[in-house]
């Protein structure tokens, strides 16, 4: 079996319940090479990974297949999860800007201006559609999926939003028994629309268009009384 860890999708939580639903002998390992740029230019990966060197958690499945190898990969069961990309968006925001603690914080300002982190959503955002603009790429969902020529390399996309459905398949399809999606690495739920307007929702629409249309996304306004998604902030 193989997860594809897509970044703010609910990876840790999905990770978890991966972890305590399989065998003691059989738990769930990271992919420890990391795929440098020496190893991406060998490999034609240059035109789909990002700048950075892999990290073991968030490789995507072109990158792990080549880790892997060919027959591995093709042998094993192969899954992700993607999420709204309105939500995700929010989700990255907060991830560096509300939700962690001062000293990750600190060390997320190493590598980025103080002035950046002290933006608001919307100017955060106008900044990211800026860089998009220029082509530098912001981490596609869809991209993290599929190899040099589009294909989809993974077997089943199940959706943050009903991860629980999602991980029933999974278990079937692998032969294990229930996973149990749980909710940590979450916080407080507040529903990503209202960070919104009408400019910055154009603007997610422009930058994850492929996204939003290859796995039927729409931006969805809060139900009158109803409960924000308990998992709209997963990490």
């Amino acid at each position: 079996m193989i997860f594809v860890a897509i970044p703010k999708t609910g990876t840790t939580s999905v990770i978890h319940a991966l972890n305590t639903a399989l065998p003691q002998n059989q738990k769930l390992t990271l992919l420890k090479e990391r795929v440098n740029r020496r190893f991406r230019a060998r490999h034609g990966l240059n035109e789909i990974g990002d700048k950075r060197p892999g990290r073991a958690k968030h490789l995507s499945a072109i990158q792990i297949k080549y880790v892997l190898g060919d027959a591995e990969f093709d042998r094993c069961f192969k899954f992700t999860l993607v999420r709204n990309p309105w939500a995700r968006m929010v989700s990255r925001y907060r991830f560096t800007h509300v939700d962690f603690e001062p000293t990750w914080r600190q060390k997320l300002k190493r590598r980025t201006t103080r002035k950046f982190h002290n933006l608001e959503f919307e100017a955060w955002l106008n900044r990211c559609w800026k860089r998009h603009k220029k082509g530098k790429r912001l981490g596609g969902q869809l991209r993290k999926l599929t190899d040099l020529n589009g294909r989809v390399l993974v077997d089943f996309v199940g959706r943050l939003e009903q991860a629980q459905d999602a991980l029933d398949y999974v278990s079937e399809q692998v032969g294990l028994g229930r996973i149990v999606m749980p909710h940590i690495n979450g916080t407080r739920p507040i529903h990503y629309a209202t960070y919104y307007n009408q400019t910055t929702r154009d603007m997610v629409w422009e930058m994850c268009q492929a996204d939003i249309e290859y796995f039927n996304y729409r931006f969805e306004e809060p139900s009158a009384g109803a409960n924000p998604d308990p998992v709209s902030e997963a990490r």
